[in-house]
């Protein structure tokens, strides 16, 4: 099989003809989705940079054969619907990628952000507080488990890699995040932005005594001061997520 891709940008459209399925992920889908450059010929054997960001449309094609004329690429750079259109693949493809990058064992964040989240909570919170440790044991951890999520903490996971790689791969990979702001020192924040970056599910929590910080003060916590309020109104929201 040989792929074939075309692009459209601001500057106008562009089109690579007969990749291999690994190549055209390796060296355009991914570079497309991590916002990279790439360099593209403009003819005459010149070529030019090509910043993927600016990128807003993607099609890919697939033919069993490679396309060797003037006539058979034009009919991809001309997208004569009705008798080229038959041949995209574009969501075949992405999900194809998500496999590929799995099977090789990706670390890049943006990558693993790509692929199918696990259906798992991270929780982000202050650790080595008695009144928030006892929240998570007893309302967290239990809400989530009861709904068929699993629960991921930091400081429960048994591994001697870099905390902060651990972490920030954790929210790349999970469905849901929760945060909970209370007495939270600045890195809570940042996962929690980095969360927010990633456009993860996130229930934002904090005790009613804490004062929610300015640039938050738009989005909706959960403001707790009992184990019993935080169980009712996570609740409710664990149910609004799921559904």
């Amino acid at each position: 099989m040989k792929y074939h891709l075309k692009i459209e940008y601001d500057q106008g459209t562009h089109f690579w003809h007969n990749y291999p399925k690994e190549e055209i992920i390796d060296e355009l889908l991914v570079p497309f989705v991590n916002g990279q450059i790439v360099l593209i010929n403009i003819g005459d054997g010149n070529k030019a940079i090509l910043n993927m960001k600016s990128v807003a449309k993607m099609i890919v094609y697939r033919t069993r054969k490679s396309l060797t004329t003037t006539d058979d690429k034009s009919k991809v750079e001309q997208m004569n619907e009705s008798e080229f259109a038959k041949h995209i693949c574009t969501e075949e493809i992405i999900n194809e990628a998500k496999l590929l990058l799995i099977s090789k064992g990706t670390s890049s964040l943006l990558q693993k952000s790509l692929m199918t989240s696990k259906n798992q909570v991270f929780v982000i919170s202050k650790f080595g507080d008695k009144v928030i440790d006892s929240a998570y044991e007893g309302v967290i951890k239990p809400l989530f488990k009861e709904n068929g999520i699993d629960v991921v903490r930091v400081d429960e996971i048994q591994d001697s890699g870099k905390i902060d790689d651990q972490i920030l791969n954790l929210i790349a990979e999970s469905k849901y995040i929760i945060s909970d702001l209370t007495s939270a020192r600045p890195n809570c924040y940042y996962e929690t932005g980095f969360a927010h970056a990633l456009g993860k599910e996130i229930i934002l929590t904090i005790r009613k005594e804490d004062e929610i910080h300015f640039d938050l003060a738009g989005y909706r916590f959960i403001q707790w001061e009992t184990e019993s309020e935080l169980r009712k109104e996570l609740k409710k929201r664990i149910k609004g997520l799921i559904e």
